[in-house]
């Protein structure tokens, strides 16, 4: 019995689904043969001669269509995608829109245009084909179980409806996002970045995916594509001030403060008439302009934001930050209505309490101060930090980095100019140090890098692949492997650095990668920024962390993890004798020139009468020393705690007599 043509088309589909293009070919020749002008036989066979390489047999057949069946949506959407396919971009698109002219509800013909519009750089157009397709989704109702297995925290089922829909529409958002969501949860940011972007190459118009992947790109520290993702971003959707507030975050990732300010200023006129947004903002511009030392500009930043947001400890603490700024009467009022309002999220009034710690200290009121920052401490509930396991992560770390072990170096050094790193406590003199060294000829500054420990993260994961877990896992690379990760840190720095010999890398918590830098970075300058315990301890304890510091917000954890950061200190000296240079706050503090000369020798680089005038650099400072950086040394930071002796026992009992007996001088 002769088979039926529906019988071919199922047949001819099932062969091309395995494959065996050919085969299909052969099988849809002989149907087009009895049929000849057959609508889907030609289709099926453009398909065909498209899988074995003939594209323009492929296209004849397609126009072929379209001359015999001009009505048929379907044979202009074939003509269309294989014009776009041989890049004829122009015939494609209007192939497409005769498609959608033809039926106006044709999903595949809205996303192609949206693509090809995009690609022409008439982003109206593009932005307008998209609306119509994301409105005309064909896979909502699976979007919406994909929902609601996520809700039940069924992932695997999430995954697999998600995988089946991309499987029959590439890069679809919806399934895309849901997919880089699950791997952002695991920690595999670089596997979120790669879904996104595919999808973004069909759906380029997609706001929330181009913004997803800003967010990725950010978890792995490339912020230089993140930038250009950004910008992408804002200029797709310039009506919004949304994504100006993600430009204006990356560019301060980046180090372009005065960009990321005009970010800012340009969400604030988007903003319209919506305070809160608009205090919310002000609060950002206010950061960046302490950064770029706008002292009077910050100040009224900040004013604004409290004026606009309720509730604002955000905005009393950012004046606080500033550390010269004095507060009235009233100021204090309005932070203790926050901070005692149990009413109000405890973010705000921990900073808020924070604030107030500083105003009461400003008036030498250290009683009433020292209780407004224990309660700041208190409200961080959500912060856990185990002295134990802090304790048992440098046992391993000594246990790990014997001489032997640190044998094993990078080679070829890499290629580029010398990182300095600036390591030690937080509150220990870091940013006095980097300032001094910044105003060398020579020396670039830049800010608290996050590409040492990003790097870290790409060992740990090689690591675990080889079946080893960090730090133990250095020794599985090679000299070769070794180098490529150093010279993969040296290149995602070039963001920050303009050309000079040398660069600085001041983030306080590289102290715990000495070893690994001395394997990855054998040529790197290391210097360690050490304070009196008792005054970093002290000055860490009062200061509001945005995040990362853990140990902070108790006293006898502060103590533990300090005599923990001293073993380990010690040990470095001990395995890398003359790696690391010490340099003690009070000492530059006693006798600016003598350390700095120091400090300069160790680098390798001829004194600079310029590095004791630090405070005329004009360079953007970001830590929480950016006012006093920009002022000549003073002493009164130099024994400071003592202000407050009484209310820090906790610190001195956790600390301990020997140690505190190797600061004796000091």
């Amino acid at each position: 019995m002769p088979a039926t043509p529906d019988a071919v088309y199922r047949e001819a589909s099932t062969l091309l689904r395995q494959g065996d293009a050919a085969g299909a070919l052969r099988l849809l020749e002989r149907q087009l043969s009895k049929t000849p002008g057959d609508e889907v036989t030609l289709s099926l066979m453009g398909s065909a001669r498209v899988r074995v390489g003939d594209h323009m047999g492929a296209m004849d057949l397609f126009r072929r269509n379209v001359e015999l069946h001009p009505e048929s949506y379907g044979a202009h959407g074939d003509l269309g995608f294989a014009e776009m396919q041989s890049g004829n971009e122009t015939a494609a698109i209007a192939a497409f829109e005769k498609a959608r002219e033809l039926k106006p509800d044709f999903y595949q013909a809205h996303v192609f245009i949206s693509k090809l519009r995009y690609a022409a750089g008439n982003l109206d157009a593009a932005k307008s084909a998209f609306e119509e397709a994301d409105r005309l989704d064909p896979f909502s109702r699976e979007f919406g179980e994909i929902q609601s297995a996520m809700s039940a925290e069924r992932f695997a089922q999430a995954e697999k409806i998600a995988r089946g829909i991309l499987s029959r529409q590439p890069g679809h958002p919806k399934a895309s996002y849901a997919l880089a969501h699950l791997a952002t949860t695991v920690g595999a940011h670089e596997e979120s970045a790669d879904i996104l972007r595919h999808s973004i190459e069909q759906f380029p118009c997609d706001v929330n995916i181009r913004a997803a992947l800003v967010n990725s790109l950010e978890e792995t520290g490339d912020y230089e594509v993140a930038l250009e993702e950004a910008s992408r971003l804002a200029e797709l959707d310039a009506e919004s001030f949304a994504p100006q507030l993600i430009l204006g975050r990356i560019h301060g990732h980046c180090g372009h403060y005065e960009e990321s300010l005009a970010a800012y200023d340009r969400a604030i006129a988007l903003s319209a008439d919506d305070d809160k947004e608009a205090g919310n903002i002000e609060l950002l511009r206010g950061h960046v302009l302490k950064i770029l030392g706008r002292h009077d500009d910050g100040i009224e930043a900040y004013r604004k934001s409290i004026s606009l947001v309720r509730d604002n400890g955000a905005g009393w603490w950012g004046l606080a930050d500033m550390k010269t700024h004095r507060f009235s009467d009233a100021d204090r009022s309005a932070m203790s209505v926050i901070a005692e309002n149990e009413a109000i999220k405890a973010e705000q009034r921990t900073q808020a309490a924070f604030a107030l710690g500083k105003a009461f200290e400003d008036d030498g009121n250290y009683a009433e101060s020292f209780r407004w920052y224990a309660l700041g401490n208190a409200l961080r509930t959500g912060i856990r930090f185990e002295p134990e396991i802090n304790r048992n992560g440098i046992n391993e770390l000594i246990e790990t980095f014997s001489p032997d072990f640190l044998r094993q170096r990078a080679d070829p050094a890499a290629n580029g100019p010398r990182p300095i790193f600036i390591t030690g406590l937080p509150r220990a003199g870091s940013t006095l140090v980097e300032q001094i060294l910044a105003s060398h000829s020579q020396i670039e500054g830049t800010m608290e890098l996050v590409n040492l420990p990003n790097v870290l993260r790409r060992i740990t994961i090689d690591g675990g692949r080889r079946e080893a877990q960090y730090p133990g896992s250095l020794a599985s690379f090679s000299q070769d492997e070794l180098a490529s990760y150093g010279q993969a840190y040296i290149d995602s720095t070039a963001v920050y650095r303009s050309g000079k010999p040398c660069f600085i890398d001041k983030m306080p918590t590289n102290f715990d990668k000495i070893g690994l830098i001395s394997m990855i970075l054998p040529n790197a300058v290391i210097i360690d920024a050490r304070r009196h315990p008792m005054d970093c301890g002290f000055s860490a304890f009062k200061q509001h962390f945005a995040g990362g510091h853990h140990f902070s917000y108790d006293l006898e954890h502060i103590g533990h993890y300090y005599n923990d950061y001293l073993r380990l200190m010690d040990h470095w000296h001990d395995v890398l004798p003359g790696k690391v240079l010490t340099v003690q706050y009070e000492k530059v503090v006693a006798n600016a020139e003598a350390e700095t000369r120091r400090l300069l020798e160790h680098c390798g680089l001829p004194f600079e009468e310029g590095c004791l005038r630090f405070f005329e650099n004009k360079r953007p400072v970001r830590t929480a020393s950016s006012e006093q950086v920009r002022q000549p040394i003073y002493r009164k930071a130099v024994h400071y705690w003592q202000n407050f002796e009484q209310d820090l026992e906790p610190l001195k009992r956790a600390l301990g007599k020997a140690t505190l007996d190797r600061f004796a001088e000091f």
